[in-house]
């Protein structure tokens, strides 16, 4: 900040006539100052590169006609009060430069572009660009020029001094604002010191004369001028011109953007976002992987063709794996054949073997059997008789007594067990009921009788209880019918969604209608053509009262109305059926104002009218209570109350309100209703049941207890006298123990003769089962023997020794030698024959389906190949074309196809993808080390005292990068598996190509930048460290937090390195474009803070134009030699250059003679 404003304020009224006589006093070489500016001029200069040395303006913004500044090269400001048009002096510099300026960034923090081009060439003045209170200079037909002149200054007095002068000419033919109506013309010359001309060279003249040109002959006459002058060129485009004016200066694309944008730049938002749009070339590989993705294309048809060569080798191999199990199955079909023609003959030799056999054993155990037998024979005989001696014996000494005794208690104890069996049932049954249970004849007689009379009394209680259960059962079958019919009701009222009419006058309709002819719709019920408004709906019982039996009246077209009577006349309906002919009325029905009509919406109907007309004869007007009703004749309640004539009052509650409600455009009310008596209905069954249930079981109560008193009078003594029977048992006893005492006789005989007996019945035993097994053994060995016959009579011939040799290895298996096997010869045989009949049928039905996957697959085969293969049939006699063909394929075809690709493809995975990808790597490694350079530079400068900045490029891997580098991975580690013929190198490679490719077509895209753009893998920052020790003390990834003067002095380090890594040619080069802006320089940092940013500009070799307000220009003194003076009057600007010396000549000569108010 100046410590003398009044001087300040002292420039801002310096007029332009004052600042005129000035600059022609003032001399070209400035007098000697103090050591101190001496040294300050010193670290000013700049040796090679070139600086701006001259601009020049014609009819730009508010400088109407011609204007000019120079620029020293010892340091110059641009200076003037706010909104004099400094800015706009530099805005015009940068249309030079720039392929799309961004004017007056100084006004909005270097970020946006509140001015454009047109409103510049128009002269437009106001606020901003807007329409309101603006002013336009130039609205007709106008011309604008533009020129900035370029001086090098080489580093020895060897080194010629070079110019360089870029301009524009602007035109409009008309007083359009439109862009598209623009014209321009873009220039750029050349001189020498050493040139013929040189010393008349003159930017200003030079401008004028192409200014001349253009107007007396227009663009023919400045390129025909450019024809005949050296080193000067002309473009019809601005892209062409800065093409041209990029590479005299050996800068890229962004240069003069970042020079655009840093110009007004305060404050830094991301200096990711600077680096990457402004400062770094975009050497994004867009298009070369594009490329690489084309060539790939190249690697995938060689490998279609490789494909292609082992499709068809794919489609060969069958054919010979399948040839060689055909050759292989017909040789088992020819043996299988064989083996049935011998089968026969094999099965009957092995017969005659077991057979005979057999037949052996069998006689052997006949005549072993016939032994036996005659002996057991024979002493069964002489038993027989000692024992028919004994039995003579035993009855003379008393054993015909004991069998009679033992055959009376044998019956007497079967009479005992029945006795008990019946007294335990007596006892029961008189439990039952109640009475004593004394085995008496007496008690007997009395429960009988007793019985007799109960049975009588009981038989009227049962026949008064079965009488109940038909009155149950009555009402549990109506209940039943009720609900089935209800229930029949409701699905069939579902298939008529558009009615609530009951179901049995639907079933009338419809008969109606098939006798007429017409459909159900042509023959509508009252009650579906009208239903009660929603906003109504209390009133819905009141009006299906008032309406009544009408809602069940069905409408008949008066053309079918005869017919249809007829038909009701003639038949039993069972129902009260109700007709009203349809006649249109030929006005509209009158309702009353408040009838109940007016609550009704009417269905769109062609018989719709002729409801109306009903109703209108029944309406009733509609009252709030009953008083109302007492006056109002032919009225009716919401509660259902009816008025008539006069004096007459109707309620009909015989049901609820809410109860058969019939109208409506749908069937939910009417199913609602059914639901519920179904409901109801249910309930009743349920009681109906439970009523029947049990008078079910009271009567089968009555009836048990009835059968239990019949028993009791069918009951006789005999049948339960079992002590009777008791004493009857003891006395038979007692005798038959008296006869069989053991030391009687009888009992002696009697054990003689039962021992004997039993080696009767021993020996009887024995010898039925010998005879039996004698005449089996003789039965086997006539079976046998008729078998062995049959079998030599089947072998006939025989086999040979070959044939017999080759059927016993093959049908031993069929057969064991046992019983089973000789008893089931005949079986196994059949079964032998079915099953390789079964084999030889499985096998030739398998040889019919090889034939048919042979034929298929040399079809298949020829589909594939179809060079050497087209000509070829496909029957199975043609196979051995297929076979040479495979061959052919295996051995040199395929070998061939196969190296190629494999040669290919690691020639496209390392030439290719991996240069791509390289060449990527080396850009990074490029930018890391020019920004090496620029921190090499930055540490020579002081950031604050004692401590310095330092970029910081670091490397960052998005996901995208980190899928390429592991597809990298994965084609270097398929690269060395030669297992599989390449294809996991290709595939993984394809995998690397499809990241590539779809990078290359989504560009815009964070992932694909991250992967393809050098200026995205890498973020950056920047770090405050100190001198002692190195220490970081903090990181910024942009000038954000702080005051204002630490944004200002962090956006200045970071825009000076910027700028020298984008206007440097080289690694360790100084830059050749050497100018560059400072708009609203140092506005918010002190002296010692611009003497730093001033100092590390010199470090950097760029020599910077200030452009200030009036306020900051003590600070600018200490670092330029010559200020420009921007000063406006009203809409018109002008320029004038001073010395600092001679502009405070003019203010002291201000002060001392002010000019007269």
């Amino acid at each position: 900040m100046s410590k003398k404003p009044q001087q300040n304020q002292l420039f801002d009224d310096i007029s332009p006539a004052e600042v005129k006589q000035s600059s022609d006093k003032k001399t070209t070489k400035p007098s000697a100052v103090s050591r101190v500016t001496t040294q300050r001029k010193k670290r000013r200069q700049v040796s090679g590169g070139f600086l701006l040395s001259r601009i020049d303006l014609y009819n730009w913004g508010p400088f109407a006609g011609r204007h000019h500044a120079d620029i020293d090269p010892r340091g110059s400001a641009i200076i003037g009060p706010t909104g004099s048009g400094k800015t706009t002096v530099i805005d015009a510099l940068m249309t030079l430069l720039t392929e799309r300026p961004r004017y007056n960034l100084a006004s909005t923090g270097g970020h946006e572009s509140d001015r454009d081009l047109m409103s510049y060439i128009r002269g437009v003045s106001g606020t901003g660009n807007d329409a309101d209170n603006r002013h336009v200079a130039r609205p007709d037909k106008t011309v604008t020029a533009l020129s900035a002149s370029f001086t090098s200054h080489p580093e020895n007095n060897r080194q010629p001094i070079r110019q360089l002068q870029i301009a524009v000419i602007f035109w409009i033919d008309s007083s359009s604002s439109a862009a598209a109506d623009r014209k321009d013309i873009w220039l750029v010359s050349e001189h020498n010191d050493s040139d013929e001309n040189a010393a008349n060279f003159d930017a200003g003249e030079a401008l004028n004369h192409w200014l001349t040109l253009h107007h007396e002959g227009g663009v023919k006459a400045l390129k025909q001028h450019a024809r005949q002058t050296a080193k000067l060129a002309i473009s019809d485009t601005k892209k062409a011109y800065l093409g041209q004016v990029r590479r005299f200066f050996e800068v890229g694309e962004n240069a003069f953007n970042l020079l655009n944008r840093a110009a007004g730049l305060k404050q830094l938002n991301s200096i990711d976002e600077i680096f990457r749009e402004l400062v770094l070339e975009n050497h994004a590989a867009f298009k070369r992987a594009a490329t690489v993705v084309k060539e790939f294309e190249d690697l995938t048809t060689i490998r279609a063709e490789l494909e292609t060569a082992k499709q068809q080798l794919a489609t060969l191999q069958p054919i010979d794996e399948k040839y060689k199990k055909y050759q292989a199955l017909s040789k088992k079909i020819n043996r299988q054949r064989q083996l049935l023609t011998l089968l026969p003959t094999w099965f009957a030799l092995r017969a005659v073997r077991l057979w005979s056999e057999y037949t052996a054993v069998c006689r052997q155990q006949m005549t072993l059997g016939y032994k036996r037998l005659a002996d057991l024979q024979h002493r069964l005989s002489l038993h027989k008789t000692r024992a028919d001696t004994l039995y003579d014996r035993y009855r003379e000494s008393g054993g015909n007594t004991i069998e009679v005794l033992a055959a009376r208690i044998q019956d007497k104890q079967l009479l005992i067990d029945r006795l008990t069996r019946s007294v335990a049932d007596y006892q029961q049954l008189t439990k039952a009921l109640g009475v004593s249970a004394e085995l008496s004849a007496k008690q007997l007689t009395l429960h009988r009788d007793w019985a007799i009379a109960q049975l009588i009394r009981q038989q009227q209680i049962i026949a008064a209880q079965e009488t109940t259960l038909h009155t149950h059962g009555a009402k549990r079958q109506q209940a039943q019918q009720d609900m089935d019919t209800l229930t029949a009701e409701i699905k069939y009222i579902k298939s008529r969604p558009d009615s609530n009419i009951p179901f049995k006058f639907h079933t009338f309709r419809q008969q109606l209608a098939e006798h007429l002819g017409l459909s159900n719709n042509d023959l509508p019920f009252v009650a579906e053509l009208v239903a009660v408004k929603n906003s109504e709906s209390a009133w819905r019982g009141a009006i299906e009262r008032a309406i009544g039996s009408h809602r069940l009246r069905i409408l008949v077209p008066s053309e079918n109305l005869r017919h249809a009577l007829r038909f009701v006349n003639n038949r039993n309906h069972h129902l009260h059926v109700r007709l009203l002919e349809a006649r249109l009325p030929d006005s509209p029905p009158s309702f009353f104002s408040d009838g109940f009509t007016r609550k009704l919406q009417f269905k769109p109907h062609p018989l719709r009218d002729a409801v109306k007309v009903l109703l209108a004869n029944h309406d009733r007007h509609c009252v709030d209570n009953a008083d109302a009703l007492a006056k109002t004749p032919h009225a009716m309640t919401m509660q259902g109350l009816l008025s008539n004539q006069a004096g007459y009052f109707d309620k009909h509650d015989q049901k609820p309100l809410a109860a058969d409600w019939m109208t409506g455009f749908d069937n939910r009310d009417r199913i609602k209703q059914l639901k519920q008596q179904l409901g109801e209905q249910k309930a009743r069954y349920r009681t109906a049941d439970s009523d029947y249930q049990l008078a079910c079981k009271q009567l089968r109560n009555e009836q048990q207890s009835a059968k239990l008193l019949e028993s009791l009078r069918d009951m006789r003594f005999d049948d339960i006298d079992l002590p009777g029977a008791q004493q009857q048992l003891n006395e038979l006893q007692t005798q038959y123990h008296t006869l069989t005492a053991a030391d009687s006789d009888t009992a002696k005989a009697k054990a003689d003769y039962d021992a004997e007996q039993a080696r009767v019945r021993q020996l009887d035993e024995k010898t039925r089962e010998a005879d039996v097994e004698y005449r089996q053994s003789k039965s086997r060995l006539e079976k046998a023997e008729a078998k062995h016959r049959m079998a030599e009579k089947r072998v006939g011939k025989g086999l040979s020794e070959a044939d017999f040799a080759a059927a016993e290895t093959a049908l031993a298996g069929y057969i064991t030698d046992n019983d089973n096997a000789r008893e089931q010869l005949d079986r196994l045989e059949n079964d032998s024959q079915q099953k390789l009949n079964r084999q030889l049928d499985e096998w030739q039905s398998k040889q019919h389906k090889q034939e048919t996957g042979l034929v298929r697959a040399m079809e298949k085969a020829q589909r594939v190949d179809t060079g050497a293969l087209a000509e070829v049939g496909t029957e199975l006699a043609d196979i051995g074309d297929y076979l040479s063909r495979l061959r052919i394929l295996r051995e040199e075809d395929l070998p061939a196809k196969q190296k190629r690709f494999l040669d290919y493809l690691n020639t496209a995975s390392d030439q290719g993808v991996t240069q791509l990808l390289s060449s990527i790597e080396h850009e990074v490694s490029a930018i890391e080390e020019r920004i090496a350079e620029l921190n090499t530079t930055l540490k020579a400068v002081d950031f604050q005292p004692e401590c310095y900045l330092q970029l910081n490029p670091q490397r960052i891997k998005h996901q995208s990068l980190r899928d390429l580098q592991n597809a990298q991975r994965n084609i270097r580690s398929a690269a060395l598996n030669e297992d599989d013929g390449g294809e996991a190198h290709y595939l993984a490679l394809k995998r690397m190509i499809n990241l590539l490719q779809q990078a290359a077509e989504q560009k815009r895209t964070l992932a694909a930048k991250a992967l393809l753009d050098p200026r995205y893998r890498l973020q950056f920052s920047i770090s405050v460290i100190t001198r002692n020790g190195d220490t970081v003390i903090e990181t910024r990834t942009g000038s954000q937090g702080g005051s204002g003067g630490e944004k200002e002095i962090i956006a200045s380090y970071i825009l000076t390195a910027s700028l020298s890594y984008a206007l440097s040619p080289r690694i360790g080069e100084a830059p050749l474009f050497g100018t560059i802006v400072l708009d609203e320089a140092f506005s918010k940092s002190s002296q010692a803070v611009a003497g730093r940013i001033i100092e590390a500009l010199r470090q950097f070799g760029l020599h910077p134009l200030f452009v200030t307000p009036n306020k900051e220009m003590r600070l600018l003194r200490n670092h330029t030699h010559s200020a420009i003076l921007v000063y406006r009057r009203d809409t018109q600007a002008t320029l004038t250059t001073l010395s600092w010396e001679a502009l405070a000549n003019l203010s002291k000569n201000h002060q001392q003679n002010p000019l007269p108010q």
